[in-house]
């Protein structure tokens, strides 16, 4: 068995059996764990936060099922934290204190296998390390290994058998919850949405934008005084002034934002609000630590960047 250490330095290695034995190779070998850390489902296991090390361990298929038992048992016994087993070449045991926590840990672990292990794989990163950097090579292994790495660098990345599995070429980002805490939408952008609505429209009445925003507030209220939609009033026409006509815009957009309704007349107008917040500096965008590091490695390696909005 070869030991490694955390930066990946061959500790021990096996002794050479005799010919006709071939010597053994470290790249040949297949991990005795499986070991992640950093992501978001990891406290959705027993005894696991977001912080921890999760450590699965891995043992080999037999051929019945009843052959297993001993190095189950001999797993659980080595790794007394975890909540799952996986058998090589066949699935994953996944057991908690009743069946709707296996469940819930079994739709962790998938989550985890398909979006981590699998994914980030195919991006070259590492998710056995809190910064999920990118996938270090072992010590020892081929000189072959290293070419392969550094002719693919701007392409993709390279799996055990030495094919390359290339990077994508657009990656796609939702903002809340993904590059955005979802607090900063619902604790700032919404409330300074709310708070200002009066003051936006007074100081842009007569552009063409906002009288294209108030036109389509006019034709959103028509219909929700139809429907009998709660919070809804009428708004007067023009001629009866600027300001009773944006009282009874405020009136409205208030109980819509109250509503939390998605509607375009509402996300329209808020749009256009934030926009003069951020540019008068009274709003500031707000990312998680890694969005500008990841943005910055995916534009160096030509990948193509999108939102989701």
């Amino acid at each position: 068995m070869y030991v490694l250490s955390g930066d990946w330095s061959i500790i021990s290695s096996p002794s050479p059996k005799p010919y006709p034995h071939k010597p053994p190779k470290c790249s040949n070998c297949a991990p005795l764990f499986m070991k992640i850390t950093h992501m978001e489902m990891i406290k959705g296991i027993q005894g696991h936060g977001y912080y921890d090390e999760l450590v699965i361990p891995i043992i080999e298929n037999t051929a019945y099922e009843n052959d297993i038992t001993d190095s189950l048992a001999k797993a659980i016994e080595v790794y007394p934290k975890t909540t799952a087993v996986l058998v090589r070449h066949h699935g994953i045991y996944v057991w908690g204190d009743s069946w709707i926590s296996a469940k819930t840990q079994a739709e962790c672990y998938h989550y985890l296998f398909d979006a981590a292990a699998i994914k980030l794989h195919h991006l070259g990163l590492d998710w056995s390390t809190p910064d999920h950097g990118p996938i270090q090579n072992v010590k020892g292994f081929s000189s072959i290994n290293s070419v392969i790495k550094r002719v693919a660098t701007k392409v993709g990345t390279v799996d055990s058998n030495f094919k390359l599995q290339p990077y994508p070429r657009c990656i796609v980002l939702d903002i809340e919850g993904t590059t955005t805490p979802i607090s900063f939408v619902t604790d700032v952008l919404f409330p300074y949405a709310r708070d200002n609505v009066g003051r936006h429209l007074s100081a842009t009445y007569d552009s063409a934008e906002t009288q294209d925003d108030i036109k389509l507030l006019r034709s959103q209220v028509e219909d929700d005084l139809k429907q009998g939609v709660l919070g809804a009033v009428p708004i007067p026409s023009e001629d009866a002034g600027k300001e009773k006509v944006i009282a009874s815009l405020v009136a409205n957009v208030e109980a819509m934002i109250k509503a939390d309704r998605k509607i375009t007349a509402l996300k329209q107008l808020q749009g256009h609000i934030w926009r003069t917040g951020f540019e008068n500096n009274e709003l500031e965008g707000v990312v998680f630590d890694d969005v500008p590091e990841a943005l910055e490695k995916w534009h160096a390696l030509g990948i193509k960047v999108s939102t989701w909005t």
